[in-house]
């Protein structure tokens, strides 16, 4: 392997983002991503010989969980599938659900990429950071990734700006999100949740990590980070399991990047500092939050309708009258609801309802700790207000409709962990500067969500590629 200028851990969005301005800048990057390469349209085109596949038909049971990770499990946690598409992390105050791939969560997300909803998020954080400037930034990102906003024209099914033109209780949002979907010619089927085989929905392993790789950028999938220190010399010397052969391998250079996802890259802080690799970092573990994320089944009982066709998000709405004191709320049809493993009655009673999900900005007043070996994250459901609010809209929704939406307010679950190495230039706050750097830690960074300082209130991938290309900015300028 040719000498490298940097590594970074993961494919997400903080890992693709980094990567594309490295080498835009002429470093030698190699990335390391723990997940496979799906097994995608975009994928076998490019000629990628070690595929998996979706959790789909045949593979709907072997290949969703990948891993169960839980206070009461093994260290490891409870592995189901080397290869399967999420992570599932179960703890008291909060469950966490990620996913797994080259591409991170581009495979299952919503293709919703939006500014952050906090007005100001970037200001006063730390030096080196201006709202406006990452504003800019994010904007970019957003042209990147291809994404606009669907409209009537479109002619795109169960629209939200169609499917509440003329209700009375309910109102399309007019500010609709933008959405990186081949709005044009898609298929609209199966493209969500359990990933989007036929490439319609645009994810960052083709969009992004292909073209990157014709440029240079080297790839280790399926290989895991085990630990990572400090060389004498001042690089930083990472090892990797390739989970493929059961054998180790190293990397080193001047920078390493940990963009591994939030809970994955808190894991691999505290893996360190509990080997003495790193020092005390006092914030790590703070500021984590779940984006306020809480999810229910509204049960439309549209016979007429079948809502799993469609965008990856159908589109965001407001209850009418309370415009500006309403939630996010969004629509989902249950994309890809046939291939799951149920009887034909069930199937059709999922496609005659929608999900909806709330989003708000939580206060991140959660903590992250270690404990052998493990992450213990303390949250607290009754300090952070927004979920009790959107639990009500719920029920708000199922009285003004007349409909039943099903919800579980006692249950916290996230798909947008934040937080826990949040950007502060006072290191009892923080742990990485206002150029992603580790407080005292030259050359290591963190461009992922655990970096955020607060949670945007909107799905956080946009806020997570402006923070990347700004601290993949920063080093470049470094020469």
């Amino acid at each position: 392997m040719t000498q490298l200028d940097a590594i970074i851990v993961g494919s997400g969005f903080g890992g693709s983002f980094s990567a594309e301005r490295l080498i835009a800048a002429g470093l030698r990057v190699a990335m390391i991503e723990r997940g496979p390469w799906r097994d995608s349209t975009g994928v076998r085109n490019a000629g990628i010989l070690q595929r998996q596949p979706f959790p789909q038909g045949r593979h709907m049971l072997s290949h969703f969980v990948s891993r169960i990770s839980s206070p009461q499990l093994p260290a490891s946690g409870w592995v189901t599938h080397a290869n399967g598409l999420y992570d599932l992390h179960l703890q008291r105050d909060i469950n966490v659900l990620c996913s797994s791939s080259v591409g991170g969560g581009s495979q299952v997300y919503t293709a919703m990429n939006v500014a952050p909803a906090v007005d100001g998020f970037w200001d006063a954080r730390a030096d080196g950071l201006d709202n406006v400037q990452m504003q800019q930034i994010t904007a970019a990102c957003i042209d990147r990734m291809g994404a606009r906003a669907p409209t009537l024209a479109d002619q795109i099914p169960n629209f939200i700006g169609q499917r509440f033109a003329d209700d009375a209780p309910f109102a399309a949002h007019p500010d609709q999100p933008a959405m990186s979907y081949d709005l044009a010619q898609g298929s609209f089927r199966s493209n969500s949740f359990f990933g989007c085989e036929n490439s319609d929905k645009k994810t960052l392993d083709v969009h992004i990590l292909l073209p990157l790789i014709a440029r240079g950028l080297q790839l280790f999938d399926q290989h895991e980070v085990v630990t990572f220190e400090r060389t004498a010399q001042g690089h930083w010397r990472v090892t990797l399991l390739d989970r493929r052969s059961d054998s180790y391998r190293q990397l080193q250079a001047p920078r390493l990047i940990l963009a591994a996802g939030t809970l994955n890259t808190l894991r691999l802080l505290f893996g360190a500092r509990a080997a003495g690799a790193i020092g005390a970092l006092p914030a790590l573990g703070l500021g984590f939050g779940g984006n306020g994320d809480s999810l229910a089944y509204w049960a439309l009982k549209d016979v007429n309708a079948d809502y799993s066709i469609g965008t990856p998000c159908h589109g965001r709405f407001v209850i009418r009258g309370r415009e500006t004191d309403c939630p996010d709320l969004t629509s989902y049809g249950i994309s890809g609801v046939d291939h799951l493993l149920l009887p034909q009655r069930a199937r059709q009673w999922l496609k005659q309802g929608v999900l909806v999900v709330g989003m708000g900005a939580d206060e991140a007043n959660g903590q992250v700790t270690w404990r052998n070996n493990r992450l213990r994250i303390t949250y607290s459901a009754q300090a952070n207000p927004i979920l009790g609010k959107l639990h009500q809209t719920f029920d708000d929704i199922a009285k003004l409709s007349g409909k039943k939406v099903y919800h579980l307010p006692r249950l916290t679950l996230t798909v947008h962990p934040l937080g826990g190495a949040r950007v502060d230039d006072n290191p009892r706050r923080g742990v990485v500067d206002g150029c992603g750097q580790v407080h005292q830690h030259p050359g290591l960074y963190v461009a992922d969500g655990s970096a955020l300082p607060a949670a945007p209130g909107a799905p956080p991938s946009m806020p997570i590629a402006a923070w990347a290309t700004h601290v993949a900015s920063r080093i470049a300028a470094q020469g």
